[in-house]
């Protein structure tokens, strides 16, 4: 094999250049929660939840920083807005993620560049004897990712970002692309019956921009926040007014604002600190596909399009150590979805002449304490109600009420 000229010339280049000492800074925790799942009146085993990271920090010299990250759950107990689905009380989920990125400053100026590379593996069983990796609805996701940054106030800065990555389910095979035809002998033309019909290729652009109110002395912090989201299903072809194909593939776009403003503050004469906030969020999703229902013969355009919005104040409080406190937080959303083309059923599954939408109403309560060194108690509770006009619910709940709560410890060093 021919060796190219240039690479002695870097060898000894690199070799003859003074070596700087690299310091790694150590960056570790683990948070521990057990925890029940409540449903409508039952209510789950007793299960426990476990995150883990390790995010060693590379210094590679001045204003030049690597950023490996490994992190690691395991959720035995279901969040309160996980799907409802026909097997709601138990249901396990697994994931890993290793990620690597490289922040560089430049020199002279307040900006920050931060390339990235990232694999994650999604775990989801929906049974308690279903095989680890063999779940219907695994992922494993590919991303590469481009952040810059300009800190023009410490700590407040805007950010832009673009994303770009892969989703796809391993295991995932649509029993529609197993059969071709209806009962009728008919060629099948659902938007289910591609075969990798939920992988996804995806890019992302994002903003974001905290900011001081009043600039030069601050009592609270605004942040404002939009994403643009594009989703190309390579496999799931768009479906017409008969119910059969066209030769052109699932697209959604996604727009996404949001916006929060921090106000914190001290309280009983400066033993405690209170933070009040209030957030709010605007989501508009269009897809170009439309579904077909075979057997009540019914074409329903426009069926994955919808718009969201969202609202609701938190508030925090801390007290005790400064460098450890104890911390107290509650807070409460309230968030409406409305699909433009998704008809109303009835409880028999007949169609309404309403499009469908959905009230969530989300309370979360959260409480830690300092118990020893790096290591902390905490306690959370959750409780969520929803009420849509759909009524039809033989394999989906719409209205619904859920609730969990967890206890445990965190270690972070």
């Amino acid at each position: 094999m021919k060796t190219s000229p240039l690479l002695p010339l870097a060898f000894a280049a690199l070799m003859t250049s003074p070596l700087r000492a690299v310091e790694v800074i150590p960056v570790y925790g683990v948070t521990a929660l057990g925890g029940q799942y409540f449903f409508s009146g039952d209510k789950s085993k007793l299960n426990g939840n476990l995150t883990a990271s390790a995010a060693p920090v590379v210094k590679l010299g001045e204003g030049r920083l690597l950023l490996p990250l490994y992190s690691a759950s395991y959720r035995g107990t279901k969040g309160v807005s996980d799907p409802i689905g026909s097997g709601t009380l138990f249901a396990q989920g697994m994931s890993h993620r290793l990620s690597v990125g490289y922040l560089r400053s430049i020199a002279g100026s307040n900006w920050k560049l931060k390339p990235s590379l990232s694999y994650k593996f999604d775990f989801l069983k929906e049974t308690r004897d279903e095989t680890w990796g063999k779940g219907l609805f695994d992922t494993q996701t590919v991303g590469l990712g481009f952040e810059a940054e300009n800190v023009y106030k410490e700590p407040f800065s805007y950010r832009w970002g673009y994303d770009f990555f892969y989703t796809r389910f391993p295991n995932f095979k649509s029993l529609e692309s197993k059969s071709g035809v209806d009962p009728a002998g008919n060629a099948l033309g659902r938007e289910t019956a591609g075969v990798r019909t939920l992988d996804t290729l995806n890019q992302q652009l994002s903003f974001t921009l905290s900011r001081p109110v009043p600039y030069d002395k601050p009592v609270a912090a605004v942040t404002l926040g939009y994403r643009l989201l594009w989703q190309k299903f390579h496999d799931q072809p768009l479906v017409n007014l008969a119910g059969q194909f066209v030769n052109e593939n699932r697209q959604d776009f996604t727009n996404a604002l949001t916006a929060s403003i921090v106000h914190p503050r001290d309280v009983l004469k400066g033993k405690a600190k209170l933070s009040v906030g209030f957030n709010t969020g605007f989501n508009y999703t269009g897809s170009n596909q439309n579904t077909y229902d075979a057997g009540q013969t019914r074409f329903i355009p426009d069926a994955y399009s919808s718009w969201s919005v969202s609202a609701g104040p938190s508030a925090g409080m801390s007290w005790g150590d400064k460098e450890a406190p104890t911390t107290a937080t509650l807070g409460f959303s309230w968030s409406r979805q409305n699909y433009l083309g998704r008809l109303v059923q009835d409880p028999n599954g007949r169609y309404q002449t309403d499009t469908q939408t959905q009230d969530r109403y989300l309370v979360q309560l959260g409480y830690g304490v300092p118990i020893a060194k790096n290591f902390r108690m905490l306690a959370q509770a959750n409780f969520l109600w929803t009420d849509s006009n759909m009524t039809y619910e033989k394999t989906y709940r719409y209205t619904y009420s859920t609730a969990n709560y967890l206890f445990g410890f965190s270690y972070d060093y």
